[in-house]
């Protein structure tokens, strides 16, 4: 199942999302919840903050209910791409915006994983959260992929 994983560089203590439509789990260790072998591992080990698992509303532990699904053909999810649904996209954005003002650097680290997704981990060197979206709204987000932004 997939899973969309998000990192508050430097920050200590974890922000409260209780408000979300979904579920959000928070821990101030950087583990994924993607055993035996989390993708960015060796990322999430050089890295000091928080982590912010999302999850189905349901509580169960997978993004798939927040992403497109539906509105993808499952063809392209299988080609590596990823979007939150209409109805979840505006809270996603409310987070990364507020996790970027909680960083004591002003970093986040988004990663996606899909266990049937693409093999290949994909880097993207740091970009702006405005470009994230216009990257997210032309359906350009990468699965499997671990994602530097900036404000």
């Amino acid at each position: 199942m997939p899973s969309i994983e998000i990192i508050c560089v430097g920050q200590e203590e974890v922000s409260d999302f209780s408000d979300a439509p979904f579920r959000v789990f928070a821990e101030d260790e950087l583990v994924s919840d993607r055993s035996p072998k989390p993708l960015f591992k060796p990322e999430f080990d050089a890295t000091a903050g928080c982590i912010y698992h999302l999850c189905n509303p349901d509580g169960s532990y997978n993004a798939f209910e927040l992403l497109r699904m539906g509105h993808y053909n499952k063809r392209r999810l299988w080609k590596g791409m990823v979007g939150f649904r209409p109805e979840y996209a505006p809270y996603v954005r409310q987070m990364l915006r507020q996790l970027l003002k909680a960083s004591p650097t002003h970093e986040v680290i988004f990663t996606s994983d899909y266990q049937f997704g693409p093999g290949v981990r994909r880097y993207h060197s740091s970009i702006t959260l405005r470009k994230f979206w216009r990257l997210h709204h032309a359906r350009r987000l990468h699965m499997n992929a671990l994602y530097h932004l900036r404000p």
